[in-house]
């Protein structure tokens, strides 16, 4: 699942995308990207000159702000670059402050908005960038107003320096996960991508993205709501992932599920979930979580455990 991060000037978005990171989700940061392909993609740097007549920093920012018809003529040739590059990063997440007005929202399932009151973000910016409350409101113009790209976004996350941000992180990322479905007798994962009168439309979690209607008749499971057995209680599957991304150090399982046998599975197993019932938890089984997890993972979906619920947990 690719996910786009926004947010207006000030709005803090760097400082989430920095949280991500901290939960070792790379974010693909577009402005950066933009930078570095006019540095080193000769066809960009063709087709500007092109257009520009000079590859100098001070003539293309000339350029630019000359008429609104130049700065779209700059971006109809960065941003269709930069959309290639952030599809052949192999990255989920993206950053940009543009996301809707580029068309970078295209290229994601989810959309998150960063915000903060106007004031705060104007204080932010002065002292960030050392200029005047009048400087900064005019680059805040210039951009799509808070209220509108809210409106857009799928999920909001507010930084106003009070809200916890960690706890909001949490709570998209549960409720993601909770659109992500298992369907019997079909491989792999999906993700829920609309619900109609009489069914899902899921959209499978491969390099295929294919999507199809799934029925109630398919038995359709959360993955939230999936659990394995052990000689005690049962251990819900997001814990059992958890696990295994710990084992793993966050990277694909160092196991071929395809190839192992069946010893190798089940000391595998052991590893990541010591009290596994060995009567009722079968190599299949073991097959299908591994193949699960590695899913996720090229999906960038790695936050299997809710830290702030856990820390709540424990204060109550």
């Amino acid at each position: 699942m690719k996910i786009g991060i926004t947010g207006g000037i000030g709005s803090g978005k760097s400082y989430v995308c920095k949280r991500l990171e901290a939960r070792g989700i790379q974010v693909y940061d577009c402005d950066n990207a933009a930078k570095r392909l006019m540095r080193t993609s000769a066809e960009l740097q063709q087709q500007l000159k092109a257009l520009v007549g000079s590859l100098e920093k001070a003539d293309i920012a000339k350029f630019l702000l000359e008429s609104e018809a130049n700065a779209k003529a700059i971006d109809a040739i960065v941003h269709p670059a930069v959309f290639r590059d952030f599809e052949e990063s192999g990255m989920q997440w993206m950053e940009s402050a543009i996301l809707f007005e580029s068309g970078a929202f295209r290229l994601v399932d989810k959309s998150i908005v960063v915000t903060a009151p106007e004031e705060v973000r104007i204080q932010r910016v002065m002292q960030r960038d050392g200029i005047t409350r009048e400087k900064v409101l005019e680059w805040m113009q210039r951009q799509l107003p808070q209220d509108e790209v809210r409106r857009r976004a799928d999920f909001e996350i507010v930084n106003d320096g009070e809200a916890d941000i960690d706890k909001q992180i949490n709570k998209i990322l549960r409720t993601m996960k909770e659109t992500i479905l298992a369907i019997a007798g079909k491989p792999g994962l999906y993700k829920l991508v609309s619900r109609g009168k009489n069914n899902l439309i899921v959209e499978a979690l491969d390099a295929t993205h294919r999507r199809q209607p799934a029925f109630a008749t398919d038995r359709i499971t959360s993955l939230n709501d999936i659990a394995m057995f052990t000689e005690t209680d049962d251990v819900p599957l997001m814990d059992v992932l958890d696990n295994m991304k710990k084992l793993e150090e966050g990277k694909k399982a160092s196991i071929n599920e395809k190839k192992a046998s069946g010893q190798e599975l089940q000391d595998y197993f052991t590893k990541v979930l010591p009290e596994w019932d060995r009567d009722r938890v079968q190599n299949s089984h073991i097959k299908k979580l591994i193949t699960w997890y590695n899913i996720l993972i090229e999906n960038g979906i790695t936050d299997f455990k809710d830290e702030t619920e856990e820390q709540e947990e424990k204060t109550e």
